[in-house]
């Protein structure tokens, strides 16, 4: 996968700015609020109509305007052919997407073209911060390979609010609590699937996000990643079995979701558990182990989505350099050009031209302008 080429207009501070890639390691360099996430946001929300510092879309228009729009060339092996995309937003909350001049309604259409993993600061929230933060986390690189995950997700979603709702009315208007029967068994369709793929996602990347952090911390720590479910008490059930268990859980808790006037349990209430040496990682981590495991897991994303798409995704890194040690950041390194993936690095300076040791192109970042120059 190689991102040739991408056009930004109104799109935070950047008011017309076209730039084209290489294929190699890129490198943004420029001082602080010049924009260099922004570009590396821009990129991310191309591949999945979100950003990973998960700003409202009327964020990102440039405060002087009215609208953005940006677009990107892509090309792909397995289609042998340029991609399109095509994504525009004005303040009065229209939104469009078009791929190969096609449009499209959903942001779930988006998913499966352009494929990203990022590594940036705001990455320790997964580790530190409370559940919902990993529950977006694993959703969101599961929608990206996935099919159709994005509208069980919503679906699900959907569902949760209107049984809630129903909830508050059995206890307010003493309706019978036959009523949440429809209700109950598509919520059980869909938080199902939604449970089944995260299960599934974690037993593909888990062990190789192991194999990555024994070899960063020459095996002197362990890291897994468990999921602490509400519905299911075994990492194996198949589909029947946690529709199953999902129904009995759900009929035996009725009355206190009733008395509670929400639904308490299901997937919306699970949770990741890292752990480092067996002791939970976020309690008893420092940053910097906080830090590396959440390296281990990105760079075993990597891997997954070869292993299931047949090619790599491009990665962004944001600001992330300086905080890695050099065996960290030489590992990192290496696997990008092992691997020949096309890899985006946001800094704040030259000296991590030296420090990656790699040819690679910079690109300087002032004032919403970016610049380009050859191969250093």
């Amino acid at each position: 996968m190689f991102l040739k080429k991408i056009i930004l207009e109104n799109y935070r501070n950047y008011t017309q700015q076209s730039v084209e890639f290489k294929t190699n390691i890129n490198l943004f360099i420029g001082k602080n609020a010049q924009g260099k996430t922004n570009l590396l946001e821009a990129i991310c929300y191309l591949s999945t109509g979100t950003t990973f510092r998960h700003n409202k879309d009327v964020d990102l228009i440039n405060w002087n305007n009215n609208f953005f729009r940006i677009s990107c060339e892509l090309i792909k092996k397995d289609l042998n052919r340029e991609i399109n995309i095509e994504l525009y937003y004005d303040r009065q909350g229209n939104k469009q997407i078009k791929i190969n001049g096609v449009k499209y309604r959903k942001i779930s259409d988006l998913f499966g073209f352009l494929q990203t993993v990022t590594f940036s600061p705001d990455d320790l929230a997964i580790i530190k911060d409370g559940p919902s933060e990993r529950r977006k986390y694993i959703d969101l690189e599961i929608c990206q390979l996935v099919g159709g995950y994005y509208n069980i997700l919503i679906n699900y979603n959907k569902i949760l609010k209107q049984r809630n709702a129903l909830l508050k009315d059995i206890k307010r208007k003493n309706q019978s609590p036959e009523s949440l029967d429809v209700w109950d068994e598509q919520l059980i369709k869909y938080g199902s699937l939604i449970i089944k793929n995260r299960v599934e996602f974690l037993k593909k990347v888990v062990p190789v996000a192991r194999k990555n952090h024994e070899e960063i911390t020459y095996g002197k720590e362990k890291i897994n990643i468990k999921y602490n479910s509400s519905i299911i008490c075994k990492q194996d059930f198949d589909i029947d079995e946690i529709s199953k268990q999902f129904k009995e859980i759900i009929v035996k808790n009725r009355r206190e979701d009733i008395f509670k006037n929400m639904t308490l349990y299901g997937p919306h209430r699970d949770d990741l558990v890292f752990y480092l040496n067996d002791k939970d990682l976020k309690i008893y981590g420092s940053q910097g182990q906080q830090r590396t495991a959440i390296l281990a897991l990105k760079l075993a994303e990597i891997k997954l989505f070869q292993s299931q798409n047949g090619e790599y995704p491009i990665l962004l890194f944001d600001d992330v350099m300086s905080e890695l040690d050099d065996y960290r950041r030489d590992f990192l390194i290496k696997v990008i050009k092992d691997n020949e993936i096309q890899t985006f690095i946001t800094g704040a300076n030259m000296e991590l031209v030296d420090s990656i040791k790699q040819k690679i192109e910079v690109f300087r970042v002032e004032g919403g302008i970016i610049n380009g120059s050859g191969g250093e």
